[in-house]
């Protein structure tokens, strides 16, 4: 008798897909290998960079300045593949399908965009909320049409789901919850730095305000008292009130916007990450971080909650000053940095890009089965 190493798992039925983006995103390079390899995969996008996949063709729209435009653009790509008979289904990346047609399709959602406008209205003055305006017509509203006309939804944390199903009066079992992986890339970088070492902080992401990053950087400015560097990697609608604290305090260093070898020395080089962000659907960043060796310090959200758990130091949300007391705190106890660091690299071993593919290639299948048992 074979042993159970031995027995290789079914192969699912060949699928006809198409995977849809604006440009190629996280998700789509970590699946888009695996799923083409098994099943026929056209990859539709407005953007430049293509995943290193075996497509059966990649089909291009025109890159337009908003969602909206881009979103009816790629659809219409997409209709036309259905149409023709090409394809059983479609993945669509972050709600950019909402001028699909009779299309099935599974709709691969990493935010809400409605949930974060619900939260920052709430702590904006009545008067500036008509700002809000723009972001509901540009991607919450899409966000309500996908989520609500997909087959399946598909989102990497518990409370994400709990905001979906909330929002949109979805059926909890229309919401799959898939966390996200961790590189290996990210993963080895533990073994090959100085965690244990004076404090050096980070900061990545975009420079927003979502991202709650000014007030941090204030607050710490005010404590001269903390002896760090403070690198921020990222670019956005901030930068110039960044680049402005940046210039008053030597500490802070600000470096744009970087690539992937630098934002591997940028992990290998540090040792406390900061993610003052006020809502997340998962946190890419965040995992990164805890997979290269870093102590975690950031707002008590109940994403936060979800992926970094005890292994990290959590202080209310919005609560700038209390955060930078954490690394006043920590740039004082280097043992203390590699204890949380050593928390957040066990945690986070949880996270595997392999059970992602097979759970989102098991939910193509059994979607696509079911469209055509209901046809």
């Amino acid at each position: 008798m074979a042993s159970p190493a031995a027995v290789a798992l079914p192969q699912p039925r060949r699928l006809r897909l198409a995977w849809v983006e604006e440009w190629m995103s996280t998700l789509a390079a970590e699946m888009l290998p695996y799923l083409a390899r098994r099943h026929d995969v056209f990859y539709v996008t407005a953007g430049e960079e293509v995943p290193d996949a075996p497509f059966a063709q990649v089909l291009r729209a025109h890159r337009w300045p908003v969602m909206n435009l881009a979103g009816f653009g790629l659809s219409q790509i997409v209709n036309g593949l259905y149409r023709d008979g090409r394809i059983d289904l479609a993945l669509v990346w972050a709600s950019i399908g909402f001028g699909l047609g009779r299309v099935p399709f599974i709709n691969l959602e990493g935010t809400s965009v409605w949930a974060e406008i619900e939260l920052f209205a709430a702590r904006t003055p009545a008067w500036r909320r008509p700002k809000f305006l723009t972001g509901l017509a540009h991607y919450a509203l899409p966000e309500i049409v996908c989520n609500r006309r997909a087959a399946r939804t598909i989102v990497p944390t518990r409370a994400l789901k709990q905001d979906i199903v909330r929002l949109h009066g979805l059926a909890p079992e229309r919401v799959a919850v898939v966390p996200h992986g961790v590189e290996a890339d990210h993963l080895a970088l533990y073994w090959n730095k100085q965690i244990e070492a004076p404090a050096r902080l980070l900061f990545v992401g975009r420079l927003h305000f979502r991202k709650g990053l000014v007030p941090v950087l204030e607050a710490f400015s005010r404590r001269a008292d903390i002896h760090a560097e403070f690198v921020v990697a990222g670019d956005g609608p901030q930068r110039a009130e960044v680049q402005r604290l940046a210039d008053a305090d030597p500490r802070i260093k600000v470096l744009g916007q970087v690539d992937r070898a630098q934002l591997v020395q940028l992990l290998r080089d540090t040792n406390v990450f900061v993610f003052p962000t006020y809502y997340e659907g998962f946190g890419l960043a965040l995992t990164e971080a805890m997979a290269s060796g870093h102590a975690c310090v950031a707002y008590d959200i109940p994403v936060v909650r979800e992926v970094l758990g005890e292994a990290g130091v959590l202080v209310p949300l919005g609560d700038a000053e209390a955060l930078v007391a954490q690394l006043a705190q920590l740039a004082r106890a280097p043992a203390a940095i590699a204890d949380h660091a050593a928390q957040a690299r066990a945690q986070v071993e949880r996270f595997s890009w392999d059970a992602a593919r097979e759970a989102i290639e098991q939910i193509a299948c059994d979607t696509v089965e079911q469209s055509l048992a209901a046809a």
